[in-house]
């Protein structure tokens, strides 16, 4: 990225209308997505902005380098959507395939580029801006979110959908084993009608369905905590040191997927997004332990965490966040650990206090905890 284009990103985070200058900068040096053969009056939405689809509708232009979330649906249909690194000048093209209802891939070959780009003069007017008034949001909800993030976590065929594709362990296993002529040793029941036909069933009998291979979003593994381990005093700083250490010591990937699972909840509809975001949250709230040592991560966290409830619909707490009381009981966990902390220090004992305060003044929330 030049220092030109770094100013400018910088200037459009602080929020508000775009000069005419950065208008035009932005059209030579944003990033183009051509969205080709998608409906009319469907919806189509980038980041924090999404719109029904006109009849000449071929995708957006002046895209701000770094990390987006494309999302769409036609008609009832669930959402389904991809992140994005856009570099400058990148042209992305993606087209809408009626018979399967979903996007593909269409590569630009480098030989190719030269002519798009001068293809994009003649579509300019069917091709909608970058929504910049929502851009300051966005950042402020994606900071940590980088091009590593999505590739790690990034599903492997390239869509993020709010229906996965479910598969039982039946299936998966007759299919395995027709490619692979495999056994495995999985718990299983035999079937009386067919009795050399395995079938995979939990303790109620039913069968054990998982998220097709290829699907899935592959977020870090977090054990979960048990609800009577939901208590001041539980301790599992080995949990989160075994967890950066598996982000290869950088805490700040530990955020970025704390954000990249609230985005793919909020935005792309995912429920597997709300119930990593849980986990996350819950996990740092139980580690006492490693406040002293971790004071940037911990400090980074209400950050985020701040800005991710102060960006929430109000719908969105009433319906799900506020369920089961999740927040209150695990943050209460938290606020009381750096409280009592001897090694927090004083600037992490104040931001936490802040945040607290912050929270029982816009939800009316109780943390006082027994």
């Amino acid at each position: 990225m030049s220092d030109n284009t770094a100013v400018l990103l910088q200037a459009m985070r602080m929020g508000g209308s775009l000069p005419p200058e950065i208008v035009d900068y932005m059209y030579h040096n944003g990033a183009f997505l051509l969205f080709l053969g998608f409906p009319q009056a469907s919806e189509f939405g980038i980041d924090y902005k999404s719109w029904k689809t006109g009849e000449r509708f071929m995708g957006l232009k002046m895209i701000p380098p770094g990390v987006h979330f494309v999302y769409c649906s036609i008609k009832s249909a669930p959402r389904i959507g991809f992140f994005h690194n856009f570099k400058a000048g990148e042209i992305v093209v993606k087209k809408w395939n009626n018979e399967t209802e979903t996007f593909e891939d269409e590569d630009v070959p480098a030989d190719q580029i030269p002519e798009k780009k001068r293809q994009l003069k003649t579509m300019d007017s069917s091709l909608a801006p970058y929504p910049y008034e929502n851009y300051r949001s966005w950042y402020g909800l994606t900071d940590f979110i980088t091009a590593e993030t999505v590739e790690r976590i990034h599903p492997v065929l390239g869509r993020i959908t709010s229906q996965a594709e479910l598969v039982s362990l039946e299936t998966e296993f007759m299919e395995n084993a027709e490619r692979e002529h495999k056994e495995t040793h999985f718990r299983n029941r035999v079937d009386r009608e067919n009795p050399v036909r395995t079938r995979f069933v939990d303790q109620h009998g039913l069968p054990i369905m998982k998220i097709r291979e290829g699907y899935e979003i592959r977020f870090q593994e977090i054990p979960p905590l048990t609800l009577h381990q939901n208590r001041v005093g539980i301790e599992y700083s080995d949990r989160l040191y075994r967890l950066l250490r598996g982000l290869g010591g950088n805490w700040k990937q530990l955020l970025a997927e704390l954000q990249i699972a609230f985005v793919c909840f909020l935005m792309g509809q995912v429920f597997e997004g709300f119930e990593q975001w849980k986990r996350i949250i819950h996990l740092m709230s139980c580690c006492p332990n490693s406040l002293g040592s971790e004071k940037e991560l911990f400090m980074a966290f209400i950050r985020v965490l701040f800005f991710q409830l102060k960006e929430c619909p109000t719908d969105f707490f009433v319906d799900i966040v506020s369920r089961d009381n999740f927040l209150t009981t695990t943050l209460s966990m938290l606020f009381a650990n750096v409280r009592d902390s001897a090694h927090a220090g004083d600037e992490l004992k104040k931001k936490t206090a802040q945040f607290k305060q912050y929270l029982t003044n816009q939800f009316k929330w109780d943390f006082d905890c027994e």
